[in-house]
């Protein structure tokens, strides 16, 4: 299955389920209180970030090493076999860690929830080891599957039960429930991987193996932390579960514009892992730099949409009772620029075994909660938006330099990037001095924003992408597994 392909799967799989989350988070919300609605956001954050601190690396690294070991078979056999307990074992831990996290972080729930909560956490858990299983296999349309089916259970469960006066118990049994059942696709797939003989991995395989884990555990927890929503204590301590409400309302629609964004690499982290590990390092920075460019694009567009249209779209998602939300979503809109270095970001950290990631985004950690505890007292949401985003846009700044230094110039288009962020930050600094803008002189200002990245951004070949894209993806979808592999390795790699 060509490159292309394995996008279109992981993409689908990707709106799927981000579509049904966004659908769920502003179901929640108009069905439950401001006070509510905060409490269930910051479960559902407990409960991802409980499985980051008990996973140790097993979903990381799973996906790394059922890919690269896809072409040794007896080897891949040996790799399962050893992670196996520990995909089955670290959910169970993970339930019994949330109920600690929920005690210490005083979250106020009835023993009937504290159960649900606890097997949401390990249902979850049993998820998230699959998928990460199922994304090493480049087995996107189970994934996609899989999604679906949660999709339906959230979705339709939101939409029916009787949540008011359920004290979290039905909602969280809710989630259990749609992540069971989405663990239960793909079992067979990866049953699969372990039938055969093994072949013995040295010593020091397993310890490249465990270094990576390790060093994979440590930035995935942290760059939950840092790009995901560990600021939330923060904002709880400062502002209450109303107050989590709002900011949850904001970075909702931030998450579904990164997601939307990500979608150019949906896929691509497999195939670079693939293509480093074979040795065609060339051709994984080639791949690398074509993706920033589209994602570079993306990223410039949806800012955009979100800085010039963001009150009316927390108004239709949430309702006017979170129009408060749309000032930090401005702030938000502009850190999504960080975007765009994520392919760069995997090949670093394949490159550096994942020390690269670990050690910048420790620091971005200590920059993100300083910077929070200092402005959200003083600015309260829009403080700590700017704490989020400002993180953000150092860490890409960051991974831009370093690339440069490994790789040299010719792995970035500079132009690109000078360009986009001129625009997104001229168009930010508009809206936020003319606050009484209406939805009008907002929408002109978007459809110029739009025209320019439209017209100026281009690829290493010096195509518009904004013409290129469609054409190549027309020309090409469906189309690629024909061709002769060079010819297919080219359109890949170098037509995009």
């Amino acid at each position: 299955m060509s490159l292309i392909r394995h996008s279109a799967w992981a993409a689908a799989a990707a709106v799927t389920l981000t579509l049904a989350r966004f659908a769920l988070v502003a179901v929640v919300a108009r069905r439950l209180s401001q006070a509510g609605f905060g409490q269930f956001v910051y479960a559902q954050w407990l409960v991802d970030l409980t499985f980051l601190v008990c996973s140790f690396g097993a979903t990381g690294v799973v996906g790394r090493y059922v890919a690269e070991f896809r072409t040794r078979p007896e080897r891949l056999v040996t790799f399962i076999v050893r992670w196996r307990p520990f995909a089955f074992g670290l959910p169970l831990l993970t339930g019994s860690a949330v109920l600690l996290g929920a005690g210490l972080s005083g979250l106020r729930l009835g023993g009937v929830a504290l159960v649900m909560l606890a097997l949401w956490a390990v249902t979850n858990g049993l998820w998230a080891m699959q998928t990460a299983a199922l994304v090493g296999l480049q087995r996107f349309d189970l994934i996609f599957r899989a999604n679906v089916l949660a999709a339906t259970v959230m979705v339709t469960g939101a939409l029916v039960l009787p949540l008011q006066g359920s004290s979290g118990a039905l909602l969280f049994g809710l989630m259990a429930t749609a992540c069971g059942v989405a663990a239960t696709l793909g079992s067979v797939a990866i049953k699969q991987l372990s039938a055969g003989a093994g072949e013995s991995i040295e010593p020091s395989g397993w310890r490249g193996i465990r270094g990576y884990a390790f060093n994979i555990w440590v930035t995935a927890l942290l760059w939950s932390l840092v790009w995901s929503r560990g600021e939330l204590p923060i904002v709880r301590a400062y502002l209450g579960d109303a107050g989590v409400a709002q900011y949850a309302a904001a970075i909702t629609l931030f998450g579904g514009a990164m997601q939307g964004v990500m979608l150019a690499a949906a896929g691509v982290a497999p195939q670079l892992t693939m293509l480093w590990g074979s040795g065609r390092r060339d051709e994984a920075n080639a791949t690398a730099r074509t993706v920033m460019d589209v994602q570079l694009l993306l990223c410039g567009s949806a800012a955009l949409l979100l800085i010039c249209l963001g009150p009316e779209l927390v108004s239709l998602a949430f309702g006017s009772a979170y129009r408060q939300a749309a000032a930090p979503l401005v702030v938000f809109a502009v850190g999504l620029l960080a975007m765009s270095v994520s392919s760069q970001n995997h090949v670093l950290q394949i490159a550096t075994n994942a020390r690269f990631g670990r050690n910048t985004t420790l620091f971005g950690l200590l920059l993100l909660f300083g910077i929070a505890v200092l402005l959200t007292p003083l600015l309260g949401l829009t403080g700590a938006a700017i704490a989020r985003a400002g993180t953000m846009l150092l860490l890409t700044i960051i991974s831009l330099v370093v690339v440069n230094r490994r790789w040299g110039a010719a792995a970035i288009t500079w132009r690109n990037v000078v360009l986009v962020t001129t625009v997104v930050f001229a168009v930010a600094v508009v809206v936020a001095l003319g606050s009484s803008l209406t939805t009008m002189p907002r929408g002109i200002l978007l459809g110029i924003g739009w025209a320019l990245l439209a017209v100026s951004v281009r690829d290493r070949h010096d195509r518009l992408l904004s013409t290129h894209m469609p054409r190549f993806l027309w020309a090409r979808i469906g189309r690629v597994e024909d061709r002769p592999p060079q010819l297919a390795k080219a359109i890949n790699v170098k037509g995009a």
